[in-house]
């Protein structure tokens, strides 16, 4: 006996013609803010490309009418760019190494060891965090100009190459590993150093990876500190560079040069965003926050 048809469930629409309308939603906002979020890099991008005279024309025109790379002739030839993408490159490149070593250490001691007073020292560690750098500014600048690096690679690398965030997010990794593998490494007669580097350090690849991205990056833009500094063409690193080279271009503010030597800037940060962004978002993830 067939049920009345008042009665009777709706018939289920097949799996590929459902929609989430929720996850639509976000999907579709999240992609409007990173269209807003992007204008500027993209309105930089396709002005770099322009004419001198089509830049400042009005009507303005969002692509170029005549495509050319003059004006990245302009910004290499007119400035020192190689000089700065070296101090660029060594600067975010010690730091991050830095950075990257000093954590793993640190975040092993507080994660894995004991002794007196480890919860106390950790807590200082991640208090240094809400301290602003603007605070510690003056007396970084004094003591490294009174012991003549000033002007010099290690008074841009040095101050930087411990960093509390490091520690706290690489501690937090640690702290999901299982104490388990510590405890069959000491019977069968690994040493804390052996079991940091062949089993602890493997394990975190992807969390270690996605901080070293973090300071690359971070160290790559940094502004005030080296503009402070350094005093040289030979010590500028890109970010200033392009700053002084506004000051050498003959019509002033040439927005052609400069936006060529932003995307020139900008280009080493894409490209490493572009290339491990996978390995970016899996390290986080796997990042717990285990107490």
């Amino acid at each position: 006996m067939t049920a009345p048809a008042s009665t009777m469930a709706p018939p289920k629409r097949p799996r590929f013609l459902r929609v989430d309308t929720t996850g639509l939603v976000m999907h579709l906002f999240l992609l409007a803010v990173g269209l807003v979020i992007s204008t500027p890099i993209f309105i930089a991008f396709f002005t770099s490309f322009k004419e001198p005279a089509k830049i400042i024309a009005f009507p303005p025109h969002l692509l170029p009418q005549v495509w050319t790379a003059e004006n990245y002739f302009v910004a290499w030839e007119k400035t020192q760019f190689d000089r700065y993408l070296l101090n660029s490159a060594v600067q975010s490149g010690v730091i991050m190494v830095g950075q990257v070593l000093f954590s793993v250490l640190a975040a092993f001691a507080f994660s894995i060891l004991r002794f007196p007073g480890r919860d106390g020292l950790f807590y200082l560690v991640i208090g240094s965090l809400m301290v602003p750098f603007e605070l510690v500014f003056i007396p970084n600048f004094v003591f490294i100009s009174r012991i003549g690096w000033a002007n010099t690679y290690q008074g841009l690398t040095v101050p930087f190459l411990a960093s509390a965030f490091g520690v706290f997010m690489l501690r937090q990794f640690f702290l999901t590993v299982p104490k388990d593998f510590y405890d069959a490494a000491l019977i069968d007669g690994a040493g804390n150093w052996r079991y940091l580097w062949q089993i602890l350090v493997p394990l975190s690849k992807g969390s270690i990876g996605a901080f070293a991205i973090f300071a690359f990056l971070s160290a790559w833009n940094q502004y005030l500190w080296p503009l402070v500094i350094t005093n040289s063409d030979e010590m500028r690193t890109l970010q200033i560079g392009i700053r002084f080279f506004m000051n050498t271009l003959e019509r002033g503010a040439d927005w052609g040069p400069i936006m060529a030597g932003t995307m020139i800037a900008m280009g080493p940060t894409l490209i490493i965003f572009l290339v491990a962004q996978k390995q970016l978002v899996q390290g986080i993830a796997m990042t717990g926050l285990k107490g």
